[in-house]
């Protein structure tokens, strides 16, 4: 099994990818790991179910609306919604999703993502990438999420 860190490399180097949970009337986790995520050299396509735009672009209710295809999801979302967002991954053949938990790596119970939603992606080949958060891997990572991602490093959670 390939280390957290490479698959979450990997992830952030696809030229086209997703964040699942804008929202337009409040500030959210996924409006900054999104804003965040633009500042790369790759194109981001914001998608909440309740918001026609963010940051003066374009935000889609969902996948299936793409302009184009991408190449990973990032979800931040209930866990209640995570298996219809994975499904949605499913049908359009994105390879990879990535569902964020602030806690870091994560066992099933805590990020909210079931067995069934591990099976369904390993049965289409779609990598999984089960916790941390964007933030400590992104270039300028603020002082807290360098924090978290040394803590996680040296106490084994993050291989």
């Amino acid at each position: 099994m390939e280390s957290y860190t490479s698959l979450i490399t990997e992830f952030l180097q696809q030229p086209f990818i997703a964040v699942v949970g804008i929202s337009s009337s409040k500030q959210t986790i996924a409006n900054d790991i999104c804003q965040k995520l633009r500042n790369g050299r790759r194109t981001v396509y914001a998608v909440g179910r309740n918001s026609t735009s963010f940051q003066n672009d374009s935000c889609y209710p969902d996948l299936a609306s793409l302009p184009s295809p991408v190449q990973g999801v990032f979800v931040v979302a209930r866990p209640v919604n995570v298996d219809r967002i994975v499904e949605e991954c499913i049908t359009l053949k994105i390879p990879r999703v990535w569902i964020h938990n602030m806690a870091g790596i994560n066992t099933a119970s805590a990020s909210g993502i079931s067995e069934q939603t591990r099976q369904q992606c390993r049965d289409h080949g779609i990598t999984l990438i089960p916790g941390a958060c964007p933030m400590m891997f992104v270039n300028n990572a603020d002082f807290g999420h360098r924090c978290i991602k040394w803590f996680l490093s040296v106490t084994g959670r993050l291989k």
